[in-house]
């Protein structure tokens, strides 16, 4: 790390599509609304809320004491033509450790437009090719899933979740820590790109929060329940947020891909397809399930075949599996309507869930018993079937 002390202040920072200068008292009226946000009062426990220009007006008297008594770079983000704010990013310097770490928040108006990856970039940039660090670090809440977004886009890769890593709130939250060395690859992460899969009559896309009252619906069904492992009946308000809740988070991690099913036109929930990935072997396989009023309709039939074709020609994997249960006929004709081939039955597949009714989950033994663990029917297509 080079020597700090000929640097009076940080400089100005720009792309083109943003620029990062100092604070001003002009940018008053533009902070103080944007930090009253719900998303920046959620996500950002160092800002005030209710933020007020009391707030603002002592950052700004201690905003230029920053960098000379913390090694803290601060920057307003703006339009490079107009001036507008968009939004602020900071970077704590910690000498001992030759690392820094970025912080920052995005005015609402600003979402959505690449402004916040492009502004840590840059910042990314000075910190390596003028500080000459050799860490950065971004932590962000788990649940912040634009951010962690924004980090990927930046280059820092995912190094795992802080669990209860801070009180913010009166709430203790898990964080992900996303880190980039100088010499690691700075161009965009994303393990697993946010899809949006359309065909005229479906959509397929990642689930949000306004999804949960129409999952807990959907899934509140013997036949989900039955079908679909690991599915509790009755199914709960409480059991559908943690689905939500869990598909958002993995598919940020690139882990897995649990997508909504909804109506093209109306934006009804309809189900949900899955894609599980196991990229050792570029392989994945795909689960779904459907409401009962949109079953028989060609719904799953049509979600599947987009995630087949997002699978294969975006996210890279080479074999693509389905497994059912014995008895789903259903499932299984699915799975020959898309061009997969059976393979075999996997004996003992599962694990018994407690509780359940295991007919068509398992094949009766020769004296009528049922075996100790439930089977499956594994289907399979290959990148190759498909293309050939």
């Amino acid at each position: 790390m080079r020597d700090l002390g000929d640097i009076a202040h940080p400089p100005v920072l720009t792309d083109g599509l943003v620029r990062l200068r100092e604070l001003r008292a002009a940018d008053k009226a533009a902070v103080v609304k944007a930090c009253n946000d719900g998303l920046i009062e959620r996500f950002c426990y160092r800002v005030p809320y209710p933020y007020h220009e009391n707030d603002f007006v002592e950052f700004l008297a201690y905003n230029e004491q920053f960098w000379t008594a913390d090694l803290t770079a601060t920057w307003t983000v703006v339009d490079p033509r107009s001036d507008e704010l968009l939004a602020m990013i900071s970077l704590d310097v910690r000498p001992v450790r030759q690392a820094g770490e970025i912080g920052y928040w995005c005015a609402p108006w600003a979402r959505g437009r690449g402004v916040m990856s492009a502004a840590v970039r840059l910042v990314r940039d000075w910190a390596f090719d003028e500080l000459e660090l050799e860490r950065l670090e971004l932590t962000t809440d788990v649940d912040n899933i634009g951010s962690q977004r924004v980090a990927q886009a930046a280059g820092f890769r995912r190094e795992g979740v802080l669990r209860g890593h801070l009180t913010a709130r009166e709430r203790r939250a898990d964080d992900v820590l996303f880190a980039v060395l100088p010499g690691d690859p700075r161009e965009p992460l994303e393990p697993l790109p946010d899809p949006r899969l359309e065909d005229g009559r479906v959509v397929v896309r990642p689930f949000e929060p306004d999804d949960i009252p129409a999952v807990r619906y959907a899934c509140d069904d013997p036949d989900v329940a039955h079908w679909i492992h690991l599915v509790p009946q009755p199914y709960s308000l409480a059991d559908a947020e943690q689905f939500v809740i869990e598909s958002r988070r993995r598919l940020a991690a690139g882990e897995r891909a649990r997508l909504a099913i909804a109506d093209a036109h109306t934006g009804e929930l309809l189900g949900s397809i899955s894609l599980d990935l196991f990229a050792k072997r570029q392989a994945a396989e795909i689960g779904y399930w459907v409401k009962r009023e949109a079953r028989r309709r060609g719904v799953a039939v049509a979600a599947a075949r987009l995630l087949v074709r997002w699978a294969f020609e975006e996210v890279g994997v080479e074999r693509l599996e389905i497994l059912t249960y014995p008895g789903n006929a259903a499932s299984q004709a699915l799975a020959e309507k898309l061009g997969f081939r059976r393979e075999g039955l996997l004996r003992g597949f599962l694990a018994v869930e407690p509780g359940k009714d295991r007919t068509g989950r398992a094949d009766p033994l020769p004296d009528g018993s049922l075996p100790p663990r439930d089977d499956q029917v594994q289907f399979a297509l290959l990148k190759e079937d498909r293309t050939g």
